[in-house]
């Protein structure tokens, strides 16, 4: 085996290229705990960070946080005398962090290429060209604010175990990659949002239906919601891109969830219905940026099921995300191009929902749309090439995320081994799911990232299905 054979420098024509960045942290962090007599604990600690690629007046941000715990069922212990409850826990928190963008935010640089070509004659001809991004000598770390109130309660001979959690999060000076009209002599540039409300509920509750020596069976429910909402931009302006492109991607806007979908729509009329077009039967596309869904979930509720009978071990985890937004250019694609169940009756006839202008643009006259097209230019002409808002589908999602099944060898078998246990495991993930809104033929997965890694959610640019995979594992332990 050789390694290394496809190096650059293994190559009679190449043209390397390095990119490197540095970043240097300083931080100081302190942190004092205070018990009294078990039940009542509070936690102070600070902690100042400083970074080498932000401004100087910038670079520094100190964050302090803030926890109290109190054991309620040991201050009152009458609250457990009955058994129904066993252990009742209030706690409460204050945190701050900051975030710092990694590489050189604040300035414009010079892009240096040694080898830009080679001519005919065999000189290499080097390169000097500014870079597509405008500094922010301006531009602050993120700062986070966390205000969280909780209770754990546990009851029933410790059978049944109840967590919730309410948060709010507030986001103030969020660094986002803003675009630029190319005429600046930029493309991009890094900025700071004003501030961000994120509001959010949590809770897990977990519940033994058998408990004795052959047998356990233990169900956990988790909940969690939250809700987002850009308070203020910071800047003059209505939106900011934060993901995808300029015409159709994520952004925030004032008033609005963080990353709401932005793209063109059908045109309405004064009184809102849609406007068709009396000529060809298809809907007209209105110019602009509209709103056309939301990418975040209403709420996410996972169920773990755990069984467990003499060293076999049976887990389930079901997943159920609710609500959520997706355009989806497969959904698109197989629809409007027929290759899909659900377009096979070719010989229907449609009459788009809608308005014909008869009159004038300056004088519209609206009367109901009566224009029949046929299967293909329905599908084609709206759903595949329509207006951004007909590729917006429902993300809702019940899925079999993984089951395992595994076997713990008995001790008398590894009495004479050095081995304390050893634990044999079946895996399968992503097994089965149902997007109940999309269109069943599509066998199409909402759990697609189309717009790679970063802010952006609820885009599908043709991307690849998602896999089901199986695996397995020995554990040892001494």
């Amino acid at each position: 085996m050789v390694f290394g054979t496809f190096r650059h420098f293994n190559f009679s024509a190449q043209n390397p290229f390095q990119n490197t960045e540095n970043q240097n942290i300083v931080g100081f962090f302190g942190q004092a705990e205070f018990d009294y007599n078990g039940y009542l604990f509070v936690t102070l600690a600070g902690r100042n960070d400083a970074v080498s690629n932000f401004a100087e007046d910038n670079r520094s941000l100190f964050y302090p946080s803030v926890s109290a715990a109190l054991i309620l069922s040991d201050l009152v212990p009458s609250i457990t005398s009955n058994n129904i409850l066993n252990l009742v826990k209030l706690r409460a928190g204050f945190g701050t962090s900051a975030g710092f963008r990694t590489g050189y935010p604040i300035s414009s640089n010079l892009d240096l290429l040694a080898r830009e070509f080679i001519d005919p004659a065999g000189n290499v001809v080097s390169a000097n060209t500014t870079g597509n991004q405008l500094g922010n000598p301006d531009l602050k770390p993120e700062r986070q604010e966390e205000l969280e109130f909780g209770i754990e309660a546990r009851g029933w001979d410790n059978r049944v175990s109840l967590e919730t959690s309410f948060y709010t999060r507030t986001s103030t000076d969020l660094i986002v990659r803003r675009p630029l009209d190319p005429s600046t002599g930029y493309t991009t540039t890094f900025t700071n949002i004003g501030e961000i409300l994120n509001v959010g509920l949590e809770l897990d509750l977990g519940v033994d239906v058998v408990r004795n020596s052959q047998v356990t069976w233990n169900i956990r429910g988790n909940f969690t919601t939250f809700r987002s909402e850009v308070k203020d931009l910071g800047n003059d302006t209505d939106d900011i891109n934060i993901a995808g492109f300029s015409n159709r991607g994520n952004f925030a806007v004032e008033g609005k969830p963080l990353g709401i979908m932005l793209g063109s729509r059908i045109q309405r009329t004064p009184d809102g219905d849609f406007e068709v077009n009396g000529a060809n039967g298809r809907y007209v596309e209105e110019e602009g940026n509209f709103e056309i869904g939301n990418p975040n979930p209403d709420f996410t509720f996972n169920i773990i099921n755990g069984v467990t009978y003499k060293g076999f071990t049976l887990s389930a985890v079901v997943n159920w995300v609710q609500g959520g937004d997706i355009w989806s250019s497969t959904v698109a694609a197989l629809l409007g191009r027929g290759l899909t169940t659900d377009t096979e009756d070719r010989r229907e006839t449609f009459i788009l929902p809608g308005v014909v202008n008869t009159g004038t643009t300056d004088e519209p006259v609206f009367v109901p749309n009566d224009r029949q097209i046929n299967n293909s230019s329905f599908y084609f002409s709206n759903v595949l090439f329509g207006p951004d808002e007909l590729q917006v589908y429902d993300a809702t999602v019940v899925r079999l995320q993984e089951l395992s099944l595994s076997y713990s060898l008995p001790k008398a078998i590894l009495e004479s081994t050095p081995f304390g246990n050893v634990t044999l495991t079946a895996s399968g993930f992503n097994l089965w799911y149902d997007a109940v809104n999309i269109p069943d033929g599509t066998n199409f997965d909402p759990n697609v990232a189309g717009l790679g890694v970063g802010n952006g959610q609820g885009f599908d640019y043709l991307n690849g299905p998602s896999s089901r995979r199986y695996g397995g594992t020995i554990k040892f332990t001494f």
